[in-house]
Formats: C-alpha cells, sequence, structure tokens
C-alpha cells in the first residue's frame, strides 16, 4: 500500500518537546501515523463489514480497550500518553473512526464531506498535541482546528501528484468538475488554464484556514509562538512558491530554495507577519 507522507513541513511540533512531553508526542504522532495503513482482518471490498469493523474499534479506543487496527505497542503507548497527560482519550477514537478513509481509493464528493474527514483525522490529533502544550478554552481550540485544517490541506495539496497516482484525492469532486479537471489530469500534471483555477481555488481555502488560526500565535509561550510562527509563515511562503510557478506541482516538488527558507527565519526573527 503506498505511504500516506505528511511533508515535514506540515507538522508543527512534531518533535519539538522535551521530558515527559516528548515521549507523550512521540506516541501520539506514532498512533495517527500507523492508522494511515490500518490493519483491517476482514475483506476491503465488504463496506459493511469494513463499516463494523471500524465502529467497534473506535467504540473499543475511547474505552481504552485492546485494538486491532493498530499494534499493541501502538495503541498501549497513546492511551498510557493520555493518561499520563490528562488528554481526552476520545480523541483517539475518532482518528480510529477517520482511518477507515484509507481503505481503497479516496474521494469526496464535497468541500463538506473533505470538512469532515478534516475534522476527525487531522484536528483530534492537533487537538491532543495542544493538550499538551496546555491549550484548552474554547477559543483556542477553534484556533487550532483551523491550523490543523490548514497544514493538513496544505499537506496534501504538496504531495497532489502522487497521491493521485495512488488513487488518493484530497480535492473535491465537485471542486474538479467546477474547474473541468479530471483524476487523471491530477495525475499526469496537464497544465492548464482549468489546473491552475482549481489549485488557485484550494490555497484560498488554506490561506483561510491559517488565517483563522493565525492568533493562536499570540497566547503561546515565546518559544512555542516562535516555532509555530516558523511553521505559519513557510506555509504562506510555500503557497506563494506554488503561485509563482503557476500552480505547477508536477515538474518538480514544491519546496522553497534555501534563500527563501532564510528570508521565513528572518521574518519570523524580525516580526513580520507575512513572507514578502
Amino acid at each position: 500500500m503506498p505511504t500516506f507522507e505528511v511533508p515535514r513541513s506540515h507538522r508543527p511540533f512534531y518533535d519539538n518537546w522535551w521530558g515527559e512531553r516528548r515521549a507523550a508526542a512521540d506516541a501520539l504522532w506514532a498512533f495517527h501515523s500507523a492508522l494511515v495503513q490500518p490493519t483491517v482482518p476482514v475483506p476491503a471490498d465488504d463496506a459493511a463489514a469494513v463499516d463494523t469493523f471500524f465502529d467497534g474499534e473506535r467504540t473499543r479506543a475511547e474505552a481504552g480497550e485492546p485494538l486491532h487496527v493498530v499494534s499493541e505497542s501502538v495503541w498501549t503507548a497513546a492511551y498510557e500518553a493520555c493518561a499520563a497527560q490528562g488528554l481526552d482519550r476520545t480523541l483517539l477514537g475518532a482518528q480510529v473512526e477517520a482511518a477507515r478513509t484509507f481503505v481503497g481509493p479516496i474521494r469526496f464528493a464535497t468541500a463538506a464531506r473533505l470538512d469532515t474527514f478534516v475534522r476527525l483525522w487531522a484536528v483530534p490529533h492537533a487537538r491532543l498535541l495542544a493538550g499538551l502544550a496546555g491549550l484548552q478554552s474554547s477559543a483556542q481550540r477553534r484556533q487550532v482546528d483551523e491550523l490543523a485544517r490548514g497544514f493538513f490541506l496544505l499537506g496534501r495539496l504538496r504531495t497532489l501528484p502522487r497521491d493521485a497516482r495512488a488513487n488518493r484525492v484530497f480535492i473535491p469532486t465537485e471542486d474538479l468538475e467546477w474547474a473541468g479537471v479530471s483524476v487523471e489530469q491530477l495525475r499526469e500534471g496537464t497544465q492548464a488554464d482549468e489546473m491552475q483555477r482549481l489549485l488557485w481555488k484550494q490555497t484560498v481555502r488554506i490561506r483561510d484556514a491559517l488565517a483563522q488560526g493565525g492568533a493562536l500565535m499570540s497566547v503561546l509561550s515565546f518559544r512555542r509562538s516562535y516555532i509555530l510562527k516558523y511553521y505559519w509563515m513557510g506555509a504562506l511562503a510555500l503557497l506563494n512558491e506554488l503561485e509563482r510557478r503557476d500552480f505547477d506541482l508536477w515538474s518538480a516538488p514544491l519546496s522553497l530554495s534555501w534563500f527563501r527558507r532564510l528570508q521565513v527565519y528572518l521574518q519570523v526573527m524580525f516580526g513580520r507577519t507575512a513572507p514578502g
């Protein structure tokens, strides 16, 4: 099965922890990552059996009971992390629920359905990490949710050609139809006005999420604010780079040159809020 890679630049607070929180973060990331290739002991083409299996696994995760969908070492460490740090274990269950999406081809008919997946997959994981940082208020959770959405969608945009070739499409079908772009074009990278219009719409969605979540930086400690600001501004710089290259994701991987990375670093250090 093809791997589902989240680019490191879209994993804020992946390894920026110390002490007991570092061990907890490692366990939470291992759980999240393992669910990308879930162990499913029923035929993948039996939709009813798959649904029944994941319904049961979510219930077991929320109750802290043994799982089959990931290895024992993975679920044990995640449960222990939640217990030690006072985190909500139902957030693990939500990710288990979302993991059924990874069984077979991935399509989302509408933006609303994609958002439902993101709110079961990326948002619960982000809330667990936010819990490690002591972010508990409803306003902070809303900002965390939006940042999770923005970083997730940018990560999937960055790996869109590979995902499409693996029959995993994280752009709503209604957007493809609106722009007049086929899945085959996503795989091959046919460059046309239609493709640019499609990807421009995705960048608008990502920018909106990042903008809504950006206020979280003002309530974090200096160190954590600095880390998040670096990822946040790096994400905006990647979107700018994508627009600069006319939304071409196929000729070369979307990344920043060493000079642009230096610019982002200097912008973070000297307080600018948007990359030039």
